[in-house]
């Protein structure tokens, strides 16, 4: 897990006067897979052992997670010599995991608050 690099970002709700946010960066070159990253940062949110959350997978599909966001190779251009080069996939997903709002965005930024 040492790809996975965690960092708390308090951030007050205007409802509650409370609220911490918890912000991992995945590393898509590195050995860890999506899916421990969300986890490594969903148990800090909680302050719980990563092995007492539930699957990920009773969740949402971690392959599928890195389907949708691992980089992407374009097709080669015509007009060009070059073979194609490589765009980060844009955009994000928000889910429900473990009591906490999960985002996951595709260059590789997770954000996990307590809800």
């Amino acid at each position: 897990m040492d790809e996975t690099r965690v960092a708390w970002q308090p951030e007050v709700d205007r409802n509650t006067g409370t609220r911490d946010r918890v912000v991992a960066r995945h590393d898509w070159n590195g050995r860890d897979t999506l899916a421990v990253t969300i986890i490594t940062a969903t148990s800090q949110a909680r302050a719980e052992d990563p092995l007492s959350l539930p699957p990920l997978a009773e969740t949402i599909d971690p392959d599928a997670l890195d389907g949708l966001f691992a980089p992407l190779v374009r097709a080669p251009r015509e007009d060009t010599a070059e073979r194609g080069s490589k765009q980060p996939a844009r955009g994000h997903v928000r889910f429900r995991y473990a009591a906490c709002d999960v985002t996951v965005w595709a260059d590789g930024t997770v954000t996990v608050m307590s809800a």
